[in-house]
């Protein structure tokens, strides 16, 4: 399911990145001081689901996760002005996608 708008397509991490099982996302700039538009949207699916789009707006230290699965289609609305940053964190359940230079190290 990909449909483009004004920004960054409509898309599913796991169908995009492919071992994604949750993501995260943080925000290192602010929404209205930094940058304009850049807003990240969850959208319907693409059955039409009557379930409206939800808006965040970025803001500095804020922490978006959610499941990476086609429950969770999103995008980010293409920046108007400014610079936005955002940093992010994906998460696999299968040790087998893992990235094996961390796993192989012991961290504890």
């Amino acid at each position: 399911y990909q449909r483009r708008v004004h920004g960054w397509h409509d898309h599913v991490d796991r169908k995009q990145y492919g071992s994604f099982d949750f993501t995260s996302l943080i925000y290192l700039t602010d929404h209205g001081r930094n940058f304009t538009g850049g807003e990240f949207v969850f959208v319907d699916g693409p059955s039409g689901a009557e379930l409206p789009s939800v808006l965040v707006h970025p803001g500095m230290g804020r922490v978006v996760m959610f499941t990476s699965g086609s429950e969770n289609v999103h995008r980010v609305n293409k920046v108007l002005s400014g610079t936005r940053f955002a940093f992010t964190v994906a998460f696999t359940c299968d040790a087998k996608r893992g990235i094996k230079q961390l796993m192989d190290r012991a961290v504890f």
